[in-house]
């Protein structure tokens, strides 16, 4: 038993596995195009989160907003925001893990508990076999149209916790719904599986551990249905997915700031971000509280929260971008993304109207 316990918790769920790839890190000077988004997520959960979010929009540090929609009193800060600063791009953050939903309880019975939140990504676990994927597709659905009924344009679809992304059922639902909408979506190609070697350690992987683990113990037969998701070959096949039906995507998910927010970790993946189009996302805070918070909100990273606001808004960042022929880009500026893992190509085509910060 302990064996099979023991491989089971070897899966790290949302942020993938190990990979056999050795990737090296590049050296300066850096010739070929380097390209970041540099998202700011979970617009709306808190008070504390939206105030760190648009602090990060006055210093011009992030291209892109991604916004659970589904607290919908946020929206028209949030609408403020893509007033006041359009060159920032603003994502619906698909969410099934924290809060309530935008359709009522009664709509979407297998994706809510009893007191009619979403579970928790400890409580969906085990359950991710019963969600009805016709509720999941009409909630995600009214989470989009929350943010086009604002007169928000969609610039990206992402979503919280990466439980969409790695359940490749729940990803084929986010694929339609950027067909139906004609919107980008962030991709599955997590950096601390693409190059183990570049980006060891990752602090998110580690997080995706423990609940693997917790999982592996308390249900180890559906933690082993769940391991062919984990796999390598699963993650490029949603890749060649979204290549074939044109879906646009970033190259490479950047999770490596969670956890460790330092300006060394911060410039450390600058200096080793590889060739093509990355997307870094930030967990932005300040020290604001608040009385009640929704279910499922990290509250124990508050404060890492305030440490990477205070990281990223540094004025010395916007020359080191420069230095290091790191160009800042928008989901919009990407117009078609050609990604060969097993070659290691990557074929960026961009519009000329690069965003700098």
């Amino acid at each position: 038993m302990k064996k099979w316990v023991t491989s089971l918790v070897n899966m790290v769920l949302f942020v993938g596995c190990t990979s056999d790839r050795n990737a090296k890190a590049p050296e300066l000077p850096y010739d070929r195009a380097r390209l970041l988004i540099i998202t700011a997520d979970d617009f709306g959960a808190s008070n504390n989160i939206n105030e760190g979010i648009k602090l990060a929009a006055d210093k011009n540090t992030i291209t892109a907003i991604s916004a659970l929609t589904n607290f919908s009193e946020s929206l028209p800060e949030l609408k403020e925001i893509s007033e006041g600063h359009p060159e920032i791009g603003i994502g619906v953050h698909l969410n099934i893990t924290t809060g309530k939903p935008v359709l009522p309880a009664a709509f979407v019975p297998s994706l809510v508990n009893a007191e009619g939140n979403f579970y928790t990504v400890d409580e969906l676990l085990p359950i991710l076999g019963n969600i009805s994927l016709t509720e999941l597709r009409n909630e995600l659905r009214e989470q989009v149209l929350a943010l086009k009924n604002r007169n928000i344009k969609i610039d990206h679809l992402s979503d919280q916790n990466g439980i969409l992304s790695f359940y490749t059922p729940f990803f084929e639902v986010v694929t339609a719904l950027a067909l139906e909408f004609s919107t980008p979506v962030r991709t599955p190609a997590i950096a601390g599986m693409i190059y183990p070697d570049l980006f060891p350690n990752s602090r998110m992987r580690e997080y995706g551990r423990q609940k693997a683990t917790k999982l592996a113990f308390h249900e180890p037969l559906k933690a082993a249905s769940l391991l062919k998701y984990t796999h390598m070959q699963e993650i490029e096949k949603k890749i060649q997915k979204l290549d074939k039906l044109s879906v646009t995507h970033p190259d490479l998910l950047i999770e490596y700031f969670w956890g460790n927010p330092t300006i060394s970790n911060y410039k450390y993946i600058l200096e080793h971000l590889p060739e093509g189009c990355s997307e870094l996302i930030l967990h932005l805070g300040t020290d604001t509280r608040q009385v009640n918070y929704p279910s499922g909100l990290d509250l124990d990273y508050f404060s890492k929260r305030e440490q990477e606001l205070k990281t990223v808004t540094g004025d010395h960042l916007h020359e080191y971008y420069k230095h290091l022929n790191i160009k800042t880009i928008g989901y919009s500026d990407i117009r078609s993304s050609n990604v060969s893992r097993k070659s290691g190509s990557k074929n960026i085509e961009l519009q000329s109207n690069f965003v700098s910060h």
